[in-house]
């Protein structure tokens, strides 16, 4: 049960930052919205930067699932999981509006960057460990990465075609030669 509440908060959480943003996000708000007392809110959480670290953790969580979700095998694999998962263009407007929420924390706190820089190391290490030719797969990461943030900032994002054409580029990277 207390696992369902927590679960719940965190959606809450992400749904008071997409409605009304990451500036707007109170423990008043986030119980509101879950429909739960400020009490139950602050026994999961008891301050709003422990809300936001459970955000973000959250956050990293939800991305390791996506690179779980793989039956790919092989050297590279761990390269191509993490391509699929992060460049794909899939992210609907709702999940890009929490990303950018959650990105505009480490603006203010860029000691909240700590564990993001902690995730980011291990996945290089997987990565380097995993893959034939180490410099491609960090290219391969750091272009999955490059095409994520273009999306979600708009910032010259290339066409469904030209997307197409660079993933498959990237993948073709991840495999031995």
């Amino acid at each position: 049960m207390a696992g369902e509440t927590r679960e719940r908060l965190l959606h809450a959480a992400t749904t008071v930052i997409r409605t009304v943003g990451m500036c707007a996000l109170t423990l008043e708000a986030v119980a509101a919205e879950a429909g739960v007392s400020k009490g139950g809110l602050l026994y999961h959480f008891p301050s709003k930067e422990a809300l936001v670290d459970g955000l973000i953790e959250w956050w990293h969580e939800q991305f390791e699932e996506s690179l779980s979700r793989t039956d790919d095998e092989g050297s590279g694999a761990f390269a191509r999981a993490y391509l699929r998962a992060s460049a794909q263009g899939e992210t609907t407007t709702d999940e890009q509006a929490t990303d950018r929420g959650l990105l505009a924390v480490f603006t203010g706190h860029p000691d909240r960057l700590d564990p993001v820089r902690r995730r980011f190391e291990a996945w290089q290490e997987r990565l380097l460990a995993d893959a034939a030719d180490g410099v491609d797969a960090t290219i391969v990461r750091l272009a999955s990465d490059g095409l994520w943030f273009a999306d979600l900032y708009g910032l010259g994002a290339p066409t469904e075609e030209m997307r197409r054409r660079v993933l498959e580029r990237l993948d073709a990277m991840t495999r031995a030669t």
